[in-house]
């Protein structure tokens, strides 16, 4: 389906079946069988793919009980809830239901649905049913002809009786080049929630240098071969962050609703959890609680989402490339 610079196209992705919507300057895959993955967001004008992909795993449905890190760390963009960390669910009723790594919303098959309406906005909305706790997750991506832009609208409804708790992060992942750089407004305070292959003084510091045995870490432009890979979570003075490529391009991420924080994943050569030989990526996710743990999150750091019985929430994203 076409109309003018907006276009919609059932295509394959890796042998999986996939959409392609365009809307002039950018393109979009998804993937509704791997949990409505945001397989590839291109720059037309460009030429430049911005989302990483792992070069070791196969592209392949997910069965139940597979490993994110292990055969699902496919790269692209996913969406973790209603937790991040694999775990217990830490409050009755459904105390004890094991909450898988990365969430359960990338494991499952979405609904997928795309329409134009008056030749002007293009709009894909995927819905997804809760497997361990009640709830129905939708996103909506939103693209208006002819702007280099996308709008992102979520709405979680708890269908229980219960109040549930949860936290939720974006998740897309961008190749870590020489040159990459980001820019968060300032100031910012961090606070480390992981660190492999690198010591920090503290767990709190104030971007974009963390100290560590040894000197200092310039997180603003990390060193690809650094041989570490830390997950911090950020409070900036403003809700957006800028990833700038190598070449000068930019890929912006702007929020507004219940979001707490920016949570950065950074992988400088430090980690796989597939064996195979480290990755270099980063995330940038924007979040509502943390750390990944919704136990720790509740217990401990007091950062998470609650939905009283029967209602829901909506919060939105604004990518926009430049």
């Amino acid at each position: 389906m076409a109309m003018g610079a907006l276009h919609i196209e059932e295509t394959t992705e890796d042998g999986l079946p996939a959409l392609r919507v365009e809307n002039g300057p950018l393109a979009l895959t998804i993937i509704p069988a791997l949990g409505g993955k945001i397989a590839a967001w291109e720059d037309r004008r460009r030429g430049l793919s911005w989302l990483w992909r792992n070069p070791y795993l196969p592209w392949q449905p997910p069965s139940p009980g597979a490993s994110y890190v292990q055969e699902f760390d496919l790269g692209g963009w996913d969406e973790c809830f209603p937790a991040i960390a694999p775990g217990p669910y830490p409050a009755d009723p459904w105390a004890g239901t094991p909450i898988p790594d990365h969430g359960e919303l990338w494991s499952q098959p979405w609904e997928i649905q795309a329409r134009i309406e008056e030749e002007k906005l293009l709009i894909v909305t995927g819905v997804l049913e809760g497997r361990s706790l009640p709830y129905r997750f939708e996103r909506a991506l939103m693209l208006e002809a002819d702007r280099p832009a996308v709008r992102i609208r979520y709405r979680v409804r708890n269908r229980a009786e219960h109040t549930l708790y949860f936290l939720w992060a974006a998740h897309p992942l961008f190749p870590l080049m020489p040159g990459t750089r980001l820019l968060l407004p300032g100031p910012a305070t961090g606070r480390v929630a992981t660190a492999i292959g690198v010591s920090p003084q503290s767990t709190s510091f104030s971007w974009p240098r963390l100290p560590v045995e040894g000197g200092l870490l310039d997180l603003q432009e990390p060193d690809p071969e650094g041989g570490w890979a830390l997950k911090l979570f950020l409070r900036p003075a403003a809700a957006w962050a800028r990833l700038i490529h190598p070449t000068g391009a930019w890929w912006e991420i702007g929020w507004r609703g219940p979001i707490t924080h920016l949570g950065l994943w950074i992988n400088a050569g430090g980690w796989s959890g597939a064996g195979t030989p480290p990755y270099r990526n980063l995330a940038l996710e924007p979040a509502i609680g943390a750390p990944d743990d919704l136990g720790e999150a509740m217990r401990e750091w007091g950062f998470f989402g609650l939905l009283p019985p029967l209602q829901e929430m909506e919060w939105t994203l604004q990518v926009t490339v430049g």
